[in-house]
């Protein structure tokens, strides 16, 4: 079975000073009771001073492996070379989504501090519809904007083995139509996908947001006619991160 954390809405590097601990635990539980991985960094281990040169490189790689960056602000935290070191760290990605929730007020006013958190759960969810043999360019742009927090349904991660596949499509179906987009990637092999075809049907039946994604060329005439009159994206020219960009703006208008 696969761990939770994989399916994960977000992964959060909380950086924080050690003698907030107990005070941060509370935003942990609040991310994890939301969907999120969060991690409070800290290691035993480093508590001996001839292995703290490890700290830093650790640091570092999970600040990248992780999508979402919590700065636990604080008098203590301001005073600690670590937390500085990692806040300059993730300076060096615009693309991570920065939050910051002042520790010391949040003992009379937890609250307010935890819903700086709460346009995170509010990220749109994506659904895509695809054929698994265009994967491969699914794939790149799920990696671009699951950097931005959107929680997104990819059959090849939300479905696991043993799982009812048409009731997962389904509940992800209904979960876009409530608060989200159904991203649909065009190409010559996703025209003659059955799958594709009622994920499209359903989507439309539900009114939810469709964005076809041409991935190939495709003349407008082979297009199903339900999707003819739908303002399309063509990222199958031109420069990826540009379409990406493009892309990202077309979801945040539409979003909630």
């Amino acid at each position: 079975m696969e761990h939770w954390e994989k399916k994960a809405n977000g992964w959060v590097f909380l950086s924080h000073s050690s003698k907030d601990y107990e005070d941060v635990k509370i935003v942990r539980n609040y991310l994890e009771e939301n969907g999120f991985s969060a991690l409070m960094f800290y290691l035993k281990c480093l508590e001996d001073k001839d292995k703290r040169d490890k700290a830093q490189q650790l640091i570092k790689w999970e600040i990248e492996s992780r999508n979402i960056f919590v700065f636990c602000n604080s008098e203590s935290a301001k005073l600690s070379k670590w937390v500085q070191y990692e806040i300059r760290y993730v300076e060096k990605f615009p693309e991570k989504i920065y939050k910051e929730i002042n520790i010391d007020k949040l003992k009379y006013q937890k609250c307010t501090q935890l819903s700086k958190l709460d346009d995170l759960m509010n990220k749109a969810t994506l659904f895509f519809s695809y054929s698994m043999k265009d994967e491969k360019v699914v794939t790149q742009v799920y990696d671009y904007l699951v950097s931005f927090g959107f929680k997104i349904w990819i059959a090849s991660k939300s479905i696991q083995f043993g799982d009812n596949i048409t009731d997962r499509i389904s509940e992800g179906l209904k979960e876009a139509s409530q608060s989200g987009v159904i991203l649909v990637f065009i190409s010559k092999k996703s025209l003659k996908s059955k799958w594709v075809s009622a994920e499209i049907r359903t989507a439309i039946a539900s009114n939810t947001v469709v964005i076809p994604l041409l991935i190939e060329h495709i003349d407008i005439n082979e297009l199903p006619i339900y999707l003819r009159n739908i303002l399309y994206l063509n990222i199958a020219i031109g420069n990826f991160e540009e379409n990406m960009k493009k892309l990202l703006e077309a979801i945040k208008n539409i979003s909630p």
